[in-house]
């Protein structure tokens, strides 16, 4: 019998995910004291001070418990995270005096293009109605964390990091989330799969700059 690798991955309670996000947050910390002249390891700690912040409200209570205020709060300082990290890697290609627009930008926006589409479709196919108030903070979290994942492409092909492949598991456990939120999905899987993606994105954003 086939045995999928997912299924002997434990479920981690919301007490192991604050623990990992602080550790988080300390890596973030260590890369500053390391790197004591870079204003971006500063401005990148912060990006991760407010994603330890989104991860206390979405998970200060089981999910069956969690209020829609705990999950609007917990989507608003992820937005505010995703813009930070975004300036700290604008901050490093405009002082680098390397083209902002690139290969790399545009192939990340094609995909958040791409994705935005596919959102649609599934929210306009979708048995259940969506909320206009739901609506309008999945548009406005998707335009959040687009400025982030495209501008850490550009930042990737101009210097030829692999920040970009962090960028893309922060997006993929992001989306994730976003459709267990929208399509009301209770799902051991995915739930395993943010906490996957979710932690090597932070590290690799943080690290590979």
């Amino acid at each position: 019998m086939k045995i999928r690798l997912l299924d002997n991955i434990p479920l981690i309670s919301n007490r192991t995910k604050i623990k990992i996000s602080i550790s988080l947050l300390f890596f973030a910390f260590i890369i500053c004291i390391f790197r004591p002249n870079t204003i971006d390891s500063k401005i990148c700690l912060i990006a991760m001070f407010f994603s330890f912040l989104g991860d206390i409200a979405l998970n200060c209570k089981p999910l069956e418990k969690r209020s829609h205020s705990l999950l609007y709060i917990g989507a608003f300082f992820f937005m505010i995270s995703h813009l930070i990290y975004a300036a700290a890697y604008h901050f490093i290609i405009v002082n680098s005096s390397k083209a902002l627009f690139n290969p790399g930008m545009y192939i990340a926006c094609m995909i958040m293009c791409l994705i935005f589409i596919f959102s649609i479709i599934c929210i306009r196919n979708a048995k259940r109605s969506l909320k206009p108030s739901m609506a309008l903070i999945f548009t406005i979290y998707t335009i959040m964390i687009s400025i982030n994942f495209v501008t850490i492409y550009s930042y990737s092909w101009n210097f030829q990091a692999l920040s970009f492949i962090g960028a893309t598991s922060f997006l993929i456990s992001d989306y994730i989330i976003g459709i267990e939120t929208v399509f009301k999905i209770k799902s051991a899987t995915m739930r395993k799969l943010v906490w996957i993606f979710y932690p090597i994105g932070q590290i690799l954003i943080l690290l590979c700059r």
